[in-house]
């Protein structure tokens, strides 16, 4: 029975915030052995050859988030968040999906919304689409707008991003 880690995200210290992501069960292993790392996400994988290594990140207290849009082996639906809460025990999920990601939060997941900007439309655009009720994190894609658009975000925003 997998259980799942108790830290999150939301509590990390400044000097853990630089989060793996994984798409391979060999990037999988060698992260979980990276004593710097408390929390990894799963990008573009198969949860079935991944989730035996799964019980080693509880073991050592990793935070396993899951992109719940680009999984494979598990529908992106109400039955394959449910199986990610209650079987694998991951500790929550992002999605570019407000509907997936309501769905997630009902299950007790922590979510993080992620949001593709390409300029300042675009920014304004995709700030519309967050429910602050269903989100916890903002994951603001590509990195290098990241510099321009933190102060206006954080004047804005409620949310850790």
């Amino acid at each position: 029975m997998l259980t799942r880690s108790s830290r999150s995200l939301l509590n990390l210290s400044p000097q853990y915030r630089v989060i793996p992501i994984v798409e391979s069960r060999a990037v999988f292993a060698r992260a979980i052995e990276t004593a710097r790392v408390r929390a990894i996400l799963l990008q573009h994988c198969n949860l079935f050859e991944l989730a035996p290594l799964l019980e080693s990140a509880y073991h050592r207290n990793i935070a396993v988030y899951v992109n719940a849009d680009h999984m494979d082996g598990i529908s992106a639906d109400a039955a394959g968040l449910r199986y990610l809460a209650r079987k694998l025990n991951v500790t929550g999920i992002v999605s570019n999906h407000s509907r997936l990601l309501a769905t997630g939060k009902g299950l007790g997941l922590q979510t993080i919304q992620r949001l593709f900007v390409v300029d300042s439309m675009g920014l304004e655009g995709a700030l519309e689409s967050v429910d602050l009720h269903n989100i916890d994190l903002l994951d603001i894609s590509p990195a290098l707008a990241i510099q321009y658009i933190v102060p206006y975000l954080q004047e804005i925003l409620p949310l850790p991003f």
